[in-house]
C-alpha cells in the first residue's frame, strides 16, 4: 500500500486494515464520527476511552466500549411493590374510561334531562 503524503488513515475494526483517504474524506469521517460518539456519550451509551478514540467508526451497537444507556423499553422487566417482576407496559395506566362509568354518566345525564323537562 502506498504511503498517502497528508497521512490521514481510517482503521476499519471488522478488517483490522488501516484505509489511506484524501484529508476532506478523513475531515467528513472524523466529524460525523465525533458528533455520533459525543451523542452518544451525552446519554451514556459510549464508554469508549479517549486513547481508543481512533477505533471508533460509528457503528455503536458491535462495540466493545457501547454501554446500555438511558434507553428505556416497555418489555424491560421491573420490580413492582410486592417484589414481582412486571414490565413497564403492564404499569401504565389506560386513560380510557370504563364502560361502567359511561353507563353511569348516560343514567345520570338521562335523570338531569327528564327533570329538566318535567
Amino acid at each position: 500500500m502506498k504511503t498517502n503524503v497528508n497521512g490521514k488513515r481510517i482503521y476499519d475494526k471488522q478488517t483490522k486494515t488501516w484505509f489511506e483517504v484524501t484529508p476532506e474524506q478523513y475531515a467528513e469521517f472524523d466529524q460525523w464520527r465525533t458528533n455520533k460518539r459525543k451523542r452518544e456519550q451525552y446519554h451514556g451509551r459510549c464508554m469508549c476511552p479517549r486513547n481508543k478514540w481512533w477505533l471508533c467508526d460509528g457503528l455503536c451497537d458491535d462495540c466493545e466500549f457501547h454501554a446500555p444507556g438511558d434507553m428505556l423499553s416497555l418489555d424491560k422487566p421491573v420490580s413492582n411493590d410486592d417484589g414481582d417482576e412486571v414490565t413497564l407496559l403492564d404499569t401504565l395506566v389506560d386513560p380510557t374510561p370504563s364502560i361502567e362509568s359511561i353507563l353511569c354518566d348516560k343514567a345520570e345525564l338521562d335523570q338531569l334531562i327528564a327533570r329538566l323537562k318535567g
